[in-house]
């Protein structure tokens, strides 16, 4: 399974059973290897019929992204050089 750029190989890390009230109980190693303790706000997605994933919500999103784009969008000197070919090609069709 892939989520976003991260390769996941499947771990048993117990087996637990769907409540009434569509309530679970994890499994309390796997969460406390993670980091993951009481309070945590997760985050549901959900893949074909039988797969159900929790992702655990970043307290502050920015920390969360920072960093994770630089390969879409290049180095600073990159961006620059891009930027300043650009406003050369305004300058091209601005000036005729």
């Amino acid at each position: 399974m892939v989520l976003s750029d991260i390769t996941i190989l499947p771990e048993r890390a117990g087996e637990t059973t769907l409540t009434a009230k569509n309530q679970v109980s994890l499994p309390a190693k796997p969460l406390r290897m993670h980091g993951w303790n009481k309070g945590d706000h997760m985050i549901v997605e959900t893949f074909g019929d039988d797969v159900v994933v929790l992702i655990r919500r970043p307290v502050r999103w920015t920390d969360a992204f920072a960093g994770r784009l630089t390969h879409v969008f290049g180095t600073h000197d990159e961006n620059l050089n891009w930027l300043e070919r650009e406003r050369a090609n305004w300058a091209k069709e601005r000036d005729g």
